[in-house]
């Protein structure tokens, strides 16, 4: 069977748009799987990113948080000192009575009781004044920078004048140093 040009001609282009529809076809699928691949690998960075800025914004969550601890803890300190520190609180004391207008009768620290955390220092004060000058005074003590805890109190008006009598104990504190730095290393 001879062939002649002309189907020799049609089969080799038959053959040729067979061939480049095949390569065509092939080259389409290889573009399309790279797409693919790519925009899952966008997708996955993307995600990562995302992850990412959820944790930046985490750490500084976490970041203020501990600056707040931290600063609450120095207030907390301040308040409670690791040394009891007599002597400027009782400046402070007197410099409170002296400013609301309060005499006082008188001063005297009783026995330390030790806690598990700190030790309180009990301290009997009885001093006398108007009314409102004790009231003022005692809010003093409540909003000073320092912790303490007003046990027994017992205003009374022993005479008809304006003054009033007052016995008050109250107590100041120290830290236990060993046992609030564990508790600072636990934390830690």
């Amino acid at each position: 069977m001879t062939l002649s040009m002309k189907k020799t001609d049609r089969i080799c282009l038959v053959i040729v748009v067979i061939v480049s529809l095949i390569c065509g076809y092939l080259a389409a699928m290889s573009v399309v799987k790279q797409e693919r691949r790519i925009r899952q690998e966008n997708d996955l960075i993307s995600k990562k990113s995302t992850d990412l800025n959820l944790a930046e914004m985490s750490f500084h969550e976490f970041k203020k948080a501990w600056n707040d601890k931290r600063k609450e803890l120095e207030t907390l300190n301040e308040r409670i000192p690791e040394t009891a520190q007599l002597g400027k609180f009782l400046k402070q004391l007197d410099s409170l009575i002296k400013k609301r207008n309060i005499a006082l009768i008188s001063l005297k620290p009783l026995p330390t009781v030790k806690e598990i955390r700190y030790t309180r220092i009990p301290i009997h004060l009885m001093f006398k004044g108007a009314f409102a000058d004790i009231y003022h005074l005692l809010y003093d003590f409540e909003t000073m920078n320092r912790v303490l805890v007003m046990k027994k109190m017992i205003i009374s008006k022993p005479d008809r004048d304006k003054l009033c009598r007052v016995d008050l104990t109250i107590s100041v504190f120290e830290r236990s140093g060993t046992i609030m730095e564990k508790m600072l290393r636990d934390i830690i």
